[in-house]
């Protein structure tokens, strides 16, 4: 076995602490590193860590190229692990909405003669996008000055996510009238918003209703989470919703931290989650205070901190989407077993596994890539798990189908409205959606078909 450091991951969500493998070290090779080399330490890596290592191949072709290698050995219904090399941009697996800081859908639009119209769903804080004047509910008609059209959509934002810099057209729309706007230069600029979006207690509730936009699970503004649910237990909340429609996961300290927050009946020792692995790695459970002790870059909080803001509340509102994934299913699967969970909006993405982070750590290193497959199967508390095509939600609702977008929160957004209206006790079917607005193409949920590994930092 080579040398490597592993880190533990569900997903996107801290497990464990980096530790390192010396059993069975091999001595250094000498010379130029041969593309074999580079593909036997993928190929051992894979055979030690990997969920399915029952079904790799007995003996691949080690001369092809790496990544190449890595897509021919992985398992067939396998959408999540991942083989890149940091010096190599190239090989990153990014997407719109972390390359730009912007997510949007593009719909049907009949008041264009093209059919079709972009809407931006979400702009992060401090992106070039949000400076430029973008929001959440504008509208845009190009893509690098090509007109969007339903047979294009796809292409054109393919080709601006693999770019530097693009340019969309916002657009003014006024009833059946259409106004172009001056483009908007879109630039890469890494940024990591504080999640927290928005915390509010919503008006007009028929009782006090707390929401909160959570938009990843990062330990670095864990502290910031803590001080919402203390606020929101000074102000004596009965009912919270909480909105993760485009939560693309995170740390599993911070999911613990947020599960402990709401429900009830919770102590430091027990369930958080299970998981299983192959025949070398079995099983294994984290209680809430092992999962609150791993958080990623950050101190961490201990169980007890939590007391002064527990809500310990019998039911909590998911508003969730297409991108709801990994860390923010989690949340939603592991509140089960204590509380009452109710799931307005869309599917979740269907991310039911972890992985671990596998570097070489030999000195000198002689491997530059980073693997990280998937290693282990989640469950909750009670053992369930097994979402694999996503978690549907009890009253399913499309976001797009009321126009234009209304801020975060609102209490007429479609899905924050279903929300108070079960709050209410207006509770029609249970099943509730309205296909007005064809998606042709969804920025985030395409990213999250594609990978839906982030790593916050």
């Amino acid at each position: 076995m080579r040398l490597f450091s592993r880190s533990f991951f569900l997903g996107s969500i801290v497990l464990m602490t980096a530790c390192s493998k010396k059993d069975d070290m091999p001595p250094v090779p000498t010379g130029p590193v041969t593309q074999q080399e580079i593909n036997n330490w993928v190929l051992d890596s894979m055979r030690y860590f990997y969920l399915w290592n029952d079904q790799l191949p007995t003996n691949p072709n080690t001369s092809l190229e790496t990544i190449p290698f890595f897509t021919g050995i992985k398992y067939s219904e396998d959408r999540f692990s991942l083989l890149y090399n940091p010096e190599d941009p190239a090989t990153y697996a990014t997407d719109i909405r972390s390359k730009y800081g912007i997510d949007y859908s593009i719909i049907n639009w009949p008041q264009r003669p093209e059919g079709a119209i972009g809407v931006i769903k979400l702009v992060a804080p401090g992106s070039y996008a949000a400076a430029a004047g973008l929001k959440r509910g504008s509208y845009f008609t190009r893509i690098n000055g090509t007109s969007l059209t339903a047979a294009n959509a796809a292409t054109l934002s393919e080709q601006l996510r693999t770019a530097t810099t693009g340019t969309i057209t916002p657009a003014t729309v006024s009833g059946a009238t259409i106004t172009e706007n001056t483009a908007v230069l879109l630039q890469g600029r890494p940024v990591t918003p504080n999640p927290v979006y928005t915390s509010t207690l919503i008006n007009g509730a028929t009782r006090k209703t707390g929401y909160l936009f959570y938009n990843a699970f990062i330990d670095a503004y864990n502290t910031s989470l803590l001080d919402v649910f203390r606020n929101f237990k000074s102000q004596g909340i009965t009912e919270l919703i909480i909105d993760i429609r485009y939560n693309t996961g995170g740390s599993l300290a911070a999911a613990a931290m947020l599960t402990a927050l709401i429900a009830p009946d919770v102590t430091d020792q027990s369930v958080f989650v299970q998981y299983s692995g192959n025949n070398r790695l079995g099983s294994r459970t984290l209680s809430f205070a092992t999962s609150l002790s791993v958080p990623e870059n950050a101190d961490p909080i201990s169980f007890s901190t939590l007391a002064s803001a527990r809500l310990n509340l019998p039911r909590i509102f998911l508003l969730t989407g297409s991108q709801t994934v990994s860390a923010a299913e989690l949340l939603v699967n592991n509140l089960k077993p204590y509380t009452k969970v109710i799931q307005i909006g869309e599917t979740t993405v269907g991310k039911d596994k972890g992985a671990v982070l596998i570097k070489d750590m030999r000195s000198p290193r002689r491997i530059p890539w980073v693997i990280q497959p998937l290693t282990y199967r989640l469950s909750n508390a009670d053992g369930n798990g097994n979402y694999t095509h996503g978690i549907a939600p009890q009253y399913a609702v499309d976001e797009m189908s009321q126009q234009p977008l209304l801020p975060l929160g609102d209490a007429n957004d479609p899905l924050v409205a279903k929300a108070l209206s079960v709050i209410a006790g207006n509770v029609r079917a249970a099943a509730e959606s309205n296909n007005s607005h064809h998606h042709f193409y969804d920025a985030g949920r395409q990213a999250a078909a594609n990978s839906m590994v982030i790593i916050p930092r």
